[in-house]
């Protein structure tokens, strides 16, 4: 490659570099327009660290850039020297691709609320000789402990191979004996000084400056989610007093993980893995990640489960020590007390809802990083989503071909085509968008000029300080002289170079006639109609359309003939051809989907406000034009804070900067705003943090697949991107989507709201039946002077009703509770138990009565307190069990609603277990349970109807008073 060398002189003017010391800026900085909010300041000094690097490097002219740093050169590294470097700075790894974390992932499984009270219940049942108690609950920790960590492991290793599975080779630069040679080196090993060499399809390694450029074209939509390709070129002088570097807005700066369109050229690697801009991103996630939606709520509903152990055990322990003056049995019948209150299965059936949801959504291509997140986005609601690649489909497609006054044509396509068709250059994704417009088309458009026959004679490429691109053809069916010379590009820039306009056929002409330059059908281009057409495109680009423009002229072919730059003049303006990154197909159907669910959508995007508003009405989540009296653009944005309208539903990263000085109207915006527009990654994060915080606490997911999405991913209460994103956001996530099907996200909604409201009837029904229970316990021990039953039996009562309970998460849901989002809240479970529980204490106490009254049973040395014992005891577990019925829904149950066929067999399995315990030989004499006199079955049923019957006449009273069951 001895024309690099050749580019560099070997002596620098560093005189240019210490003359205007080129001042540093971030993309969020006073040069964008756009300040970072108070508390984002942080968070920038790392970008500036970045950004203070690369503009070194990026601020002196291409001949004195290899003078910076001692050993770099343009000819390549040698191999000894690219070694040398790689054990200073460390492999080039990308910064999602960790290790995976066994142990903490495991540690994070032990650790639970729920885990850390049984277990210290358990210690202390062990301490105090229950030994079979502590077996018990030590049980249903690992096994919920082992069944949440295998999940959440299997889950993990699926996308770090997903990760794992993609390798890139990159093309370097080596000096060898030989000189400079061109070799091919996987990215992991690329340091900073080497030079690299890209084409169309390329990945940049790390952070670089161009050093050579022809016609370059990059995207960066992962970065800013702008889905048109960026112009990229070599910087040849020094830089202007007071000139700022915008990392993600300049000409030579090649950031990691952004892509070439077309060109080719080679770049300076500046920085690599850890020291990229990508990686000060990845540094914000390697935080610990703040609580989301289902951590706060058991960690609040633990804590009133604790309140109230540590309230009523003692209360039992002194009036049970009081009136039985045994007061070593009063100590082991609180611990029971204590672990009555406790629901045992909780984590075993909150893990089992998780796995068993996971498993339904597996099945639809989805991979559940964190386990609790299907329970998330049951809770969820709010979804963010980005724009590019997510809502839409990331691809540049035609949408209409107009003339300069915006009326339709199709000329302006059939010109393009045949200039994208036959240029040699590297198509760009416009070419590619622009040829597969009219080959899929369905009808033939070439009417009035030929579709095929055109000969190229000559081409004057694209590149980016034109912007045009131009070929000269010869028509069909000539003598081969009659040439068309047609240029595509800017609209400003083909406009230019424009003197005339042409006379479009009326659409009501039955005859168009063949396409000529004639001059009937071409008219001088004045002034006015020169605005004309400027304000035309202005109108389709707040509607969001990135235009090109079209013109032609006809010209004289002669042999052996070549055109340059010199001959793009006195051309006709023939019209423009629109583009759109179009929806995704099933975007419409998916948000329609998650309204009926009651989810608010949001945009959030890096993109400029016209084109995410255009997307936004085709979702119809903002009026359309024709239902709103305004109109949305991006210099009305810009220009008010807040309006009404559709204004008032759009804002940019730099209206939101402006507004973080007055937190009431930044909370404001923020709850009122669909489009969030033009924002930095950080910005991002920040509205998902707002979201969150606002109302008392919301439950928000965020969904996207780009870098600038990671942030936001991870600060949401769920996290959701698509195996096509980058990898630092699939990390980020605790959802992949395998398939971009946004109706995925609708379907773990509905399984969310499912897995969330069989835990809620979970722990509702378990915290109301133990909070009767203890209540029943406190009248016992004030009246009765034995126990009511002893510790092993409540027990063994608890476990068979929470081992009924274990079907829940196969249980079906009624359908108006998945109609709105649904959160833990301690609030309504406290109300719930509360209110429902104490009903089943009459019941109790009636038992009691029969024991004191009917069986004559009062005192603690009587031989018949066993069949006292017994009969609460089958009292107490037949009306726990057979209540879930009744509590399982607000409706009238076998009638309005059913459970299903695994809660009716299992709730029915266990009332016959319960039954037979007494009858059992062995068991019955180790539980301390006797056979029941026949006679009290028939107390038994009366209690257990009027129990249903009061439950259901407490449900309705319930729901008219709160509007609520579940």
């Amino acid at each position: 490659m001895p024309f690099l060398a050749n580019l560099f002189s070997p002596r620098s003017s560093l005189g240019n570099l210490e003359k205007h010391g080129p001042d540093i800026a971030t993309p969020d900085s006073e040069s964008n327009k756009s300040p970072v909010p108070p508390q984002a300041v942080a968070k920038e000094e790392q970008e500036q660290l970045i950004c203070a690097t690369l503009s070194r490097f990026a601020q002196v002219p291409v001949s004195d850039i290899f003078v910076l740093e001692p050993g770099w050169n343009p000819t390549g590294l040698t191999d000894d020297q690219a070694s040398e470097i790689l054990k200073i700075h460390g492999p080039n790894t990308p910064v999602a691709e960790r290790h995976l974390a066994a142990l903490r992932m495991f540690w994070g499984a032990v650790v639970n609320p729920f885990n850390i009270l049984l277990t210290i219940l358990a210690i202390v049942n062990a301490a105090t000789d229950q030994l079979s108690t502590f077996v018990v609950m030590m049980a249903m920790v690992v096994a919920s402990t082992g069944l949440r960590y295998w999940q959440e492991l299997k889950s993990t290793i699926q996308a770090v191979n997903l990760i794992k599975s993609v390798t890139t080779n990159t093309r370097v630069l080596r000096y060898r004996s030989s000189g400079p040679e061109e070799v091919e080196i996987d990215q992991r090993s690329v340091v900073p000084g080497d030079i690299i060499a890209v084409t169309s399809g390329d990945v940049f390694p790390g952070d670089c400056v161009l050093i050579t450029a022809e016609a370059i074209t990059i995207t960066q939509a992962s970065l800013t989610g702008e889905v048109m390709p960026i112009d990229k070129t070599v910087r040849l002088a020094a830089p202007c007093p007071g000139e700022t570097l915008n990392l993600l807005h300049n000409d030579n700066v090649c950031l990691a993980g952004t892509s070439v369109v077309t060109g080719n050229g080679h770049a300076l690697v500046v920085s690599t893995g850890k020291d990229t801009y990508m990686a000060s991103i990845a540094s914000e996630l390697s935080k610990r990640r703040p609580e989301n939606a289902t951590q706060i709520g058991i960690r609040k509903v633990s804590y009133v489960l604790m309140a109230f152990m540590a309230i009523m055990a003692p209360i039992v322990l002194i009036i049970q020590g009081a009136v039985s003056k045994n007061w070593k049995g009063a100590v082991m019948f609180a611990i029971a007390v204590a672990v009555g209150i406790t629901p045992e299965m909780l984590p075993m059936i909150v893990t089992s809802n998780l796995a068993l949801s996971a498993v339904r959504v597996a099945r639809k291509k989805v991979i559940v990083k964190r386990f609790d997140a299907i329970q998330n986005l049951g809770a969820v609601q709010i979804l963010c989503s980005d724009k590019t690649g997510t809502l839409t489909a990331d691809l540049v497609r035609i949408s209409m071909s107009t003339t300069g006054t915006g009326e339709s044509s199709q000329l302006p396509i059939k010109l393009a085509y045949i200039n994208s068709s036959l240029q040699t250059g590297s198509r760009s994704p416009i070419d590619h968008a622009i040829v597969d417009f009219v080959d899929q088309s369905e009808q033939d458009i070439f009417t009035d000029i030929p579709g095929d026959g055109w000969i190229k004679q000559g081409e004057v490429p694209f590149d980016s300080s034109r912007r045009l691109l131009s070929v000269l053809v010869s028509r069909p069916g000539g003598d081969g002289s009659e040439g068309l010379l047609i240029t595509k590009g800017a609209v400003e820039e083909v406009l230019d170079l424009c003197v005339s306009t042409y006379n479009h056929q009326p659409p009501s002409s039955n005859a168009p006639g063949p396409f000529a330059l004639s001059p009937s059908m071409t008219s001088i281009l004045t002034a006015p109609e020169r605005q004309n057409i400027l304000d035309t495109a202005q109108r389709l680009n707040e509607d969001g359309l990135r235009l090109v423009a079209v013109a032609c002229r006809e010209q004289l072919i002669k042999p052996f003939m070549t055109i340059s730059p010199s001959d793009e003049n006195e051309l006709t303006f023939i019209g423009f051809i629109g583009l759109l990154d179009p929806l995704k197909p099933d975007a419409t159907q998916a948000i329609k989907d998650l309204a009926a669910l009651n989810v608010q959508v949001r945009i959030l995007t890096g993109d400029a406000p016209a084109v995410a508003a255009k997307v936004a009405r085709d979702l119809g989540l903002i009026p359309s034009r024709d239902q709103s009296s305004t109109t949305v653009n991006e210099k009305d944005v810009e220009a008010s804070s807040s309006s009404n309208g559709d204004e008032g539903l759009i804002l940019t990263g730099v209206q939101l900067a402006a507004l973080a000085d007055d937190q009431d109207a930044y909370k404001d915006a923020i709850d009122r705003c669909i489009i969030f527009a033009k924002l930095s990654p950080y910005q991002k994060l920040e509205v998902v943090k707002a979201l969150r915080a606002g109302h008392g606490g919301r439950a928000v997911a965020f969904l996207g697949d780009g870098v600038n999405d990671a942030l936001a991913i991870r600060g949401a209460d769920v996290g959701i991107s698509v195996d096509s994103g980058t990898e630092i956001a699939k990390e980020a996530a605790d959802v992949i989507l395998l398939e971009k099907n946004l109706a995925v996200v609708a379907d773990g909604v509905m399984e969310g709201r499912i897995t969330l409201m069989n835990t809620l009837k979970y722990i509702k029904m378990a915290t109301s039946s133990n909070f009767g229970n203890i209540f029943s316990l406190l009248v016992a021990s004030a009246w009765l002077p034995y126990q009511p039953m002893l510790p092993i039996q409540i027990l063994v009562q608890n476990l068979l009703y929470d081992f009924s309970q274990a079907s829940i998460p196969w249980d079906n849901v009624d359908p108006e509770y998945l109609v709105a989002p649904k959160t833990w809240g301690a609030k309504s479970i406290i109300r719930f138990m509360v209110c429902i529980g104490p009903f089943s204490s009459p019941f109790d106490i009636i038992t009691f009565s029969i024991n004191w009254f009917h069986y004559g049973i009062r005192t603690l040395h009587n031989p018949r307190v066993d069949l006292a014992q017994t009969n609460w005891f089958l009292e107490g577990s037949l009306t726990q069990l057979l209540i879930i019925h009744f509590l399982r829904t607000g409706k009238v149950p076998f009638i309005q609603s059913r459970a299903s066929i695994s809660v009716f067999c299992t709730t029915f399995g266990i009332a016959g277990i319960a039954i037979a315990i007494p009858y059992i030989p062995k068991i019955n004499t180790a539980l301390q349970l006797t056979p029941p006199d026949p006679l009290f079955y028939a107390y038994l049923l009366g209690m257990i109807a009027g129990y249903a019957l009061v439950v259901h006449i407490a449900k309705t009273l319930y729901q008219l008073a709160f509007k609520e069951w579940l």
